[in-house]
């Protein structure tokens, strides 16, 4: 099964450190450059290659390399710490070969590039060779993938044993290429926080929904919609968690939106609300389509009333800004909340204080003492014991309007069905991305029409 494991530059370093008092570090160098060696033989052969070694280890895996290779083709040029170097030696040693091994700078990397590694960087970058970069590309920062000023940009990155969590954060995780992971033998902590993983079908394996004959719809769960003064939205929601299996879904919404609604699917139960309805339904959608005048006491109510899973978005989220402290507290009181914000939403309650939003995103979920799926290219999810996916979405189809509605359908859907709740996030964020993958889906009318696929194949690794 492939690693879906993710770990910060911490605890990178404490597993080196552990390796290194079992063996030596003289040992894990000759075993990364062993690798590297192995790589280029099996996938470079006959290539003239110029490593670029910076003054860290990284810099001491090119360097290593260079010498097993024991070929008078390649070309190596040292770069220290105040990088003394002559650009014109570069360019001519550039031109010269076909590949460049980046090995400047590894996963350290935390501060500002000056300009003379600047001009390096662009120089590589322009030089229309062949890059593959060593652990991560220089110039981007292995935890949170952001970017030094400027960053190499390979065509292949080398992963040194364990996925970083850069690897798959704005911006970086548009400059890797394609990663290929060289294993040292390197073990990581079991007890690591936070504990990261990327979202695969593993997640699910045996968890996802499966009925015999004899049900009805009753068995398959009931999604309530509070709905609002964009019924678009809410309606999404009430016909994706049907497609996702739920037997069940109504939009209850004020009287005085009633005429915005008479288009409604007619496998929609459309009602005027009633807080008797929070109490015969198995999963709550709060916020999409509420719009902002929508009254904040009645959404304090309705979640000190409602006592099942809860899935929170948009307008629930936002119409709060000016009461942070009341929301997070009333939050608080409850058990399996999820609030499902883009980053505007979140900063409205949340503060975004660090480059990483990961860390963002756990300290949120803290705060709350429920769950966050903080939404984008890069959704990070983190539940409240610092238990923390990735989804690594490798297109820009989601870019559309009422994705996310569809997002809170589909998980919703999945936990009426009494799927737990942990894997029916997890397992909506996957569903997602895969009917977003297909270059002829591109609108949420189109991904509508393919959640039963993606959830058939789901239920296909049980």
């Amino acid at each position: 099964m492939i690693s879906t494991k993710i770990l910060t530059i911490d605890q990178i370093i404490a597993s080196e450190n552990t390796y290194i008092k079992k063996n030596s570090f003289s040992k894990l160098i000759n075993k990364a450059s062993s690798q590297i060696v192995k790589y280029i033989k099996e996938n470079i052969k006959k290539k003239k290659i110029l490593f670029l070694c910076g003054p860290g280890n990284n810099g001491l895996d090119g360097e290593l390399t260079y010498t097993k290779l024991k070929s008078k083709k390649n070309k190596i040029i040292k770069i220290d710490k105040k990088c003394t170097i002559n650009i014109n030696e570069l360019k001519k040693r550039i031109s010269e070969v076909d590949v460049i091994f980046d090995c400047i700078f590894g996963t350290g990397l935390n501060k500002k590039l000056n300009k003379k590694f600047i001009s390096i960087i662009n120089l590589v970058n322009h030089s229309k060779k062949k890059i593959i970069s060593v652990d991560v590309p220089s110039g981007m920062n292995g935890d949170t993938g952001q970017i030094m000023d400027i960053t190499v940009k390979p065509d292949v990155t080398l992963c040194m044993e364990f996925l970083k969590t850069g690897y798959f954060l704005l911006p970086g995780k548009k400059f890797l290429g394609k990663i290929v992971r060289l294993k040292l033998g390197l073990k990581s902590s079991k007890n690591r926080q936070p504990k990261i993983n990327l979202i695969s079908k593993s997640c699910f394996k045996n968890k996802m929904p499966l009925f015999g004959l004899e049900i009805n719809k009753y068995d398959k769960g009931h999604v309530l919609v509070v709905g609002g003064e964009m019924p678009g939205a809410s309606r999404l929601v009430a016909l994706s968690s049907r497609k996702s299996g739920a037997g069940l879904s109504t939009l209850a919404i004020d009287r005085k939106h009633v005429n915005l609604y008479l288009e409604s699917e007619p496998g929609t139960i459309l009602k005027i609300f009633d807080y008797s309805d929070l109490k015969s339904k198995d999963v709550l959608v709060l916020g999409p389509g509420l719009g902002k005048k929508f009254s904040k006491m009645k959404i304090i109510k309705i979640l000190e009333l409602f006592d099942k899973p809860i899935i929170m978005d948009a307008d629930a989220i936002s119409i709060f800004e000016d009461k942070k402290k009341e929301f997070i507290n009333f939050v608080k009181k409850k058990n399996n909340i999820l609030l499902t914000p883009h980053l505007g939403e979140f900063k409205r309650i949340f503060n975004y204080s660090s480059n990483s939003k990961i860390i963002n995103c756990i300290n949120a979920s803290n705060i709350i003492e429920n769950s966050i799926l903080l939404k984008g290219h890069d959704s990070v999810i983190s539940f409240y014991n610092q238990d923390v996916w990735i989804n690594n979405i490798n297109n820009n189809n989601l870019a559309t309007a009422g994705s996310g509605d569809l997002l809170c359908g589909i998980i919703a859907g999945l936990i009426a069905q009494k799927m737990d709740f942990k894997s029916a996030i997890l397992a909506g964020v996957w569903i997602q991305n895969k009917i977003s993958c297909s270059q002829n889906e591109v609108i949420v009318e189109d991904f509508l029409k393919k959640i039963p696929l993606a959830i058939k194949s789901l239920k296909n690794i049980n």
